[in-house]
């Protein structure tokens, strides 16, 4: 759960989902994205190693430079634990407590009558 987390505090952000898609679609240095996208070369770095810290990127070495692109299967993979949200239950999410308090939530109706006002 925390990876699938930071992969989506990751993407939060305009300008890493600007790098994203363009390191989807080709590969790219940091000089070349830096021109993109028209921030400083520290800044693009930055942004970069949120990929970095998630295994997204795939570094291709050709002389003194470092292209990046993105590892088509780990990002994959985090689309697929996104998907698969919806058939998780709150225990495999590893959330057990958060069932245990569904289990135990009082009704709208046991709300109602208890606040005399509505629970909302």
């Amino acid at each position: 759960m925390d990876k699938l987390l930071n992969f989506l505090k990751c993407i939060a952000d305009e300008n890493r989902i600007k790098i994203l898609k363009l390191l989807l679609d080709s590969q790219y240095c940091v000089c070349q994205l830096q021109q993109l996208l028209g921030k400083s070369q520290s800044s693009v770095s930055q942004h970069l190693s949120y990929f970095k810290e998630l295994d997204l990127l795939i570094e291709e070495k050709s002389g003194k430079w470092i292209y990046y692109s993105i590892d088509r299967g780990v990002y994959d993979s985090y689309l697929a634990s996104l998907i698969s949200l919806s058939s998780n239950s709150l225990t495999e999410l590893n959330l057990p407590e958060l069932q245990s308090k569904i289990d135990n939530l009082d009704t709208a109706a046991e709300i109602k009558s208890a606040s005399k006002g509505g629970c909302c």
